[in-house]
């Protein structure tokens, strides 16, 4: 991988990477190639297993095309920690994994070791996303840099970095002069140099006693012991062995299950000219393989056909492209002058009815999407008809809530899957950069022929033909036509009863630590920040999960469909939120102040504060005046310090403003005990839970995307509100 954001100056057997806030901050790599890496910073050591970048003689226009190779270290058992540090292991390295592994870094200060373990070098800092193995130059975010920060709370954090820190030599010469704005499109490998040096900022400047180490294996089991878990992987090394791993805490971000195996797919699945996963590692080779004439059929036409239509072009593919699925519908492109826009809806009527069958909701669905059409003057082709369908979808999550509360959840999961390309096409659209390449294949010009079709038709079969450099598609109602290539886009599975993946089979079916989704089953259930949801229902301590397992739980919790249910935005809440309760449970604390809290009840202060209140059991009118007094102090003092404190840029400004938050609050816990005649073991336990509860409301609105609107940057106004019909 490439040293990012370092200028490189051999000294020794080290490379000088940077000044931390407190000490010298440097990368210990010796010469041999994917040497084991150390940062060290003070009595802090970061453990890196970091595999070096090669040159891609393939790239084109000569440029440098960086890949990764697998490390072959030696990878020492990690052992038990020093007295005292608490250890939080996350499984897997990509971007829910890398992102949650930079909150912890961020507001950790007490010893912690963090340890972060990818199975697969090609996917670290990005996942199938945006990682080195799955992607190339040409894949581009299908979203605005003005909105893929990593931090809400600092919307303008990209921009900053892209166009003021980010190292760009390794850059193709077209990004190497670019100034990004906040509707330019972005790289996705760009995205993923952000996220790696994101981490290592983080980690060069966290708390003295807060550690990262990041490892190279996979993960095959996590166990409790004691009072907490025991995380098992298998080390990616030449040595290899298992190791155990003794954690605290451990949240799994293990990304997506396999690819979907459509039964069709049974004669074909070992020919080498069928691709089952578009983001594999080794996938763009095989791309580049393929005949420049070769027609190749594309199973699936959401995104992922969309990304190997890129990938067929960046290899330089000049053939048929054949995008098949069963309704043939196909993402929009968004306008040039795109902005990102909230809607507000009415409650759809047929909400109204006492009982909702399928029937009713799909006709009460088509008639309210056919009001607001007219309402807002949508006209066929016009801009506002390629970006109406996912405005329209995001304004109705709340109702998407109410509608899967109230259902049987079989109905629920007939509707999901029946309209599952609808509602995943009509969620998002692509910007230009995506969908205007494949469009403009669809259509014919002089001298440059149609090279992609669309058909909606039923796959029955699939077989190799002429020895095996053919393939037979074999069609429920049409002719069989045969191809040269065939790629699975289907995506991937959701369903986690019977997961192929042995670490999540050992979870649900082994330890019954998860359960699968109840009402989508798609993904595991979860509690409000993300904890397992054991088999018998109850909620597992110490063992988290973000990322795309979380889908099922985002559609019922939120409403989110389609994408969204696994967007930057969706995930970088999730590991905030996760992070910082993770952080929560690990600082030391009375029993009873680590009580648990009702779910909810941080989504409001007043709701908080009277829970406080009711619990110290005082008679009125002094129960009145103690609420007020809660309420008051929580919404004009506690809140806004809280919010500076998960706002500060750096770890200075963070223990200037906690140490603002912590006086105030214990200032205030001695007013409470004068005032109400508390105890000191009261007065302290209120503080706590005020403090706890104050932190997760500022959490959750820092999380909420409408807040983006009132960003104060030269990058400002992201969110606008939709003008009504004749406003």
């Amino acid at each position: 991988m490439p040293d990012i954001g370092v200028s490189p100056r051999p000294v020794g057997g080290s490379v000088v990477v940077g000044q931390g806030r407190d000490h010298p901050v440097t990368i210990d790599r010796p010469r041999t190639s994917g040497a084991d890496a150390s940062l060290t910073q003070g009595d802090k050591t970061v453990e890196m297993q970091h595999p070096t970048m090669q040159d891609d003689p393939t790239q084109e226009d000569g440029m440098t095309e960086m890949t990764t190779q697998a490390s072959s270290l030696r990878l020492d058992p990690v052992e038990g920690t020093a007295a005292g540090t608490r250890r939080v292991t996350i499984v897997g390295a990509g971007f829910s994994g890398t992102l949650t592994a930079i909150r912890l870094l961020h507001f950790a200060a007490a010893p912690l070791e963090i340890c972060l373990i990818e199975r697969e070098e090609g996917y670290r800092y990005g996942g199938i996303a945006f990682g080195w193995a799955a992607t190339n130059w040409e894949h581009m975010l299908n979203i605005q840099a003005g909105r893929i920060t990593l931090r809400r709370e600092r919307p303008e954090d990209f921009l900053e970095w892209a166009n003021e820190e980010a190292d760009r030599s390794e850059w193709p010469q077209k990004w190497q002069y670019h100034t990004f704005g906040v509707a330019c499109v972005v790289p996705r490998r760009i995205f993923r140099q952000y996220l790696a040096e994101r981490l290592h900022d983080a980690a060069a400047d966290a708390h003295a006693e807060v550690s990262l180490r990041e490892l190279s294996g996979e993960v095959i089991d996590v166990h409790r012991q004691g009072d907490g878990y025991v995380v098992k992987y298998a080390g990616a090394t030449k040595q290899g062995g298992v190791h155990e791993l003794p954690s605290d805490q451990v949240i799994l971000a293990t990304g997506h299950l396999a690819p979907v195996q459509a039964p069709f797919y049974h004669r074909i699945r070992d020919c080498d000219r069928f691709l089952a996963d578009p983001y594999a590692p080794g996938a763009q080779e095989w791309f580049r393989e393929i005949g420049a004439e070769e027609s190749v059929l594309v199973t699936g036409s959401a995104l992922s056909a969309f990304d190997t239509v890129i990938s067929l072009i960046h290899a330089g593919h000049r053939g048929q492209i054949l995008i098949c699925s069963r309704g043939g519908h196909m993402h929009g492109t968004y306008p040039v002058d795109h902005e990102h826009d909230i809607w507000q809806a009415r409650r759809p009527p047929f909400l109204d009815a006492e009982k909702l069958t399928p029937e009713a909701v799909v006709e009460g669905i088509r008639a309210e999407y056919a009001h607001l059409r007219a309402e807002h003057g949508v006209e066929p082709g016009s801009a506002l008809d390629a970006v109406f369908p996912e405005r329209v979808m995001k304004a109705w999550e709340p109702y998407v809530i109410e509608l899967i509360s109230r259902m049987d959840a079989r109905d629920v999961r007939m509707l999901l899957d029946t309209y599952k390309s609808l509602i995943v096409t009509n969620r998002t659209s692509t910007v230009r950069e995506i969908g205007g390449v494949v469009r403009s294949r669809m259509r014919g010009y002089n001298g440059a022929p149609k090279t992609v079709d669309v058909l909606s038709a039923g796959i029955q079969d699939m077989r190799p033909v002429e020895d095996g450099t053919k393939i037979q598609v074999v069609f429920a109602d049409q002719p069989d036509i045969v191809v040269d290539r065939v790629v699975n886009c289907l995506g991937n599975k959701t369903d986690y009863e019977r997961p192929d993946h042995p670490l999540w089979h050992g979870l649900v079916n082994g330890h019954g630590y998860a359960q699968p989704q109840t009402k989508t089953r798609r993904g595991i259930e979860v509690g409000t920040h993300g904890q397992l949801v054991s088999a018998d229902g109850t909620v597992a301590a110490g063992l988290f999960g973000v990322g795309p397992m979380r889908q099922g739980d985002e559609t019922t919790r939120r409403g989110r469909l389609g994408a969204f249910v696994f967007s930057i935005g969706t995930l970088r809440n999730q590991c905030f939120d996760t992070a910082m309760e993770v952080l929560r449970r690990l600082e030391p604390a009375s029993d009873e102040e680590q009580m648990d809290i009702p779910d909810g009840i941080h989504h409001c202060l007043i709701r908080s504060s009277d829970w406080i209140a009711a619990d110290l059991a005082a008679e009125e009118p002094q129960a009145t005046r103690l609420r007020e007094r809660l309420q008051s102090y929580a919404k004009d003092n506690a809140y806004p310090n809280a919010v500076n404190y998960l706002q500060a840029q750096d770890r200075t400004e963070r223990r200037k403003y906690r140490a603002i938050l912590d006086d105030d609050l214990a200032d205030f816990g001695a007013a409470l005990a004068r005032e109400f005649g508390l105890t000191d073991r009261q007065a302290r336990r209120t503080v706590s839970l005020l403090a706890t509860l104050v932190q997760k409301h500022a959490v959750h609105n820092l999380c909420d995307i409408t807040k983006l609107a009132g960003w104060d940057s030269q990058y400002a106004e992201q969110v606008k509100h939709a003008p009504r019909k004749g406003a």
